[in-house]
């Protein structure tokens, strides 16, 4: 067997096997919980986010992460729809609460928001990052695969 027929047998099992159309792994969201941060918060202890998947396709998430005195948190309730590999669609609220941001105050987002994964990153991030202090300040609010 010649080099031509063993690449034309190679690409053939290639295509037929669909590799080039399979989402990155990792990056399909399922059913379950998964971690849930606020930079602020905690990166090393993440709260949890409950996904259940809706008879029309969508997922329900429900999740929250809590400080240690419970003063300071992220919460996020709603649906998602995933539009790709590496994009969410959210609708809903997420409500965050950090005591040297934006007066300790909640910061409330009720709507529609973009969550996306870049590159190697292992989760998706809420994209309308702007704290409601404004002044540059952004909530880093992450969904784990």
């Amino acid at each position: 067997m010649n080099w031509k027929n063993v690449l034309t047998i190679f690409c053939t099992l290639f295509v037929a096997t669909g590799a080039f159309a399979q989402p990155a792994p990792g990056k399909t969201l399922t059913p379950g919980k998964h971690n849930f941060t606020l930079q602020w918060i905690s990166w090393d202890v993440p709260g949890k986010i409950a996904i259940t998947k809706n008879a029309d396709g969508t997922f329900a998430v429900k999740g929250d992460q809590y400080s240690d005195d419970k003063k300071d948190f992220v919460t996020i309730d709603g649906t998602i729809t995933q539009t790709s590999p590496a994009e969410l669609l959210f609708n809903g609220t997420i409500r965050t609460r950090y005591s040297n941001v934006n007066n300790g105050e909640v910061c409330e987002k009720t709507g529609t928001y973009h969550f996306l994964s870049k590159g190697a990153r292992k989760y998706w991030r809420l994209q309308e990052m702007d704290n409601c202090e404004g002044n540059n300040v952004v909530d880093y609010v992450d969904i784990f695969f």
